[in-house]
């Protein structure tokens, strides 16, 4: 007899909407990936928004490509901050399709679909744009 470990479930979603925060810098004139991993099973990505912490200094506009698992993913959606964005703003993510299948199904235990990554771009020559991203997860139920 082979012996085969047991794999215990993940913790599930454990409030809903389960959010999960990310603190990010705008890179100087380049992109970064930045790989956000799935703590739960069986979610879905359901809603996004960035809240600028520190002023980008009116040099040039921030985007925030989420794709699913890998840079250059299947696109999730857009977060783009807008030139000249003041402390507090809130920037929506605007999803790649809707429902976004690529947000869908996300789970700790399902390789390729364990992370979202994240692509921030600055065209501006210094890194000065701070703010949040804020991801929010719902159950998903295979609709």
């Amino acid at each position: 007899m082979a012996y085969t470990k047991v794999r215990r479930k993940t913790m599930p979603i454990p409030v809903e909407p389960a959010v999960l925060a990310v603190h990010l810098i705008s890179p100087a004139g380049t992109t970064v990936d930045i790989p956000v991993y799935i703590p739960w099973e069986s979610c879905k990505l359901t809603y996004a928004y960035t809240v600028t912490t520190v002023a980008e200094g009116n040099d040039a506009a921030v985007g925030i490509d989420l794709e699913l698992d890998a840079a250059s993913g299947t696109a999730i959606g857009t977060v783009t901050v807008a030139q000249n964005a003041s402390v507090g703003d809130l920037d929506e993510i605007v999803f790649a399709a809707t429902p976004s299948a690529a947000g869908e199904n996300l789970s700790a235990l399902i390789s390729g679909r364990d992370q979202i990554n994240l692509e921030v771009t600055g065209d501006n020559t210094t890194a000065t744009w701070q703010g949040m991203l804020y991801l929010y997860f719902e159950p998903w139920e295979g609709e």
